[in-house]
């Protein structure tokens, strides 16, 4: 039995530290390009990438749940944060109406999971309420490591996926993972999700 589209998209932001892979996973998950806001970058930050997102990467999908998923297909309105801290006041813009979260780190450098676990402090002060999941990238031995990641990131161990950016089936399951998340969390006015 097919289920009609809501008219709105759930709004999902996706946010970490510089260089983590935000837009590769906004651009996978939209499987075309979105609007982008990169450019060049001036500081010292080169030697990492060349281009940082100033603004938003923006893109939209339709999620289709797995058997077994306890939430419906529905438009998905994706929006990547700036992960370097000058720009930081676009956090709070994008976490407005959220409906969840991701927050993707690079687990290969000790300075991304720093700098991710306090954007995910930062959001969860912004949306305390709101589910959230990380989106693991580099992430060597994940079975050895979990705990530990799961403590340096203040995260829970279920909340943390697998996820190479480059990757659609990996983006997926973060994103449907957090869909499940978020459709398992009670809303304000109305009790359960449906």
């Amino acid at each position: 039995m097919e289920h009609p589209l809501p008219t709105a998209p759930t709004k999902i932001v996706v946010t970490g530290p510089f260089g983590a892979g935000k837009t590769t996973l906004v651009t996978t998950l939209s499987g075309i390009p979105g609007v982008s806001t990169e450019t060049g970058v001036s500081d010292g930050t080169a030697v990492v990438k060349t281009r940082t997102t100033v603004a938003l990467d923006h893109g939209t999908v339709t999620a289709t749940p797995p058997a077994g998923a306890t939430w419906q297909q529905q438009r998905v309105a994706l929006f990547g944060t700036p992960g370097q801290d000058r720009f930081s006041f676009m956090w709070e813009m994008l976490s407005t109406d959220m409906a969840g979260y991701v927050v993707v780190v690079d687990a290969s450098t000790t300075t991304s999971v720093v700098q991710a676990r306090d954007i995910a402090a930062t959001f969860a002060r912004l949306a305390p309420e709101v589910p959230r999941v990380v989106a693991v990238n580099r992430w060597a031995e994940p079975d050895r490591t979990r705990t530990h990641l799961s403590r340096a990131l203040g995260a829970p161990v279920e909340a943390l996926v697998e996820c190479d950016p480059r990757e659609l089936a990996d983006c997926a399951t973060a994103l449907h993972h957090l869909l499940d998340r978020i459709s398992r969390t009670p809303t304000r006015e109305h009790g359960p999700r449906p």
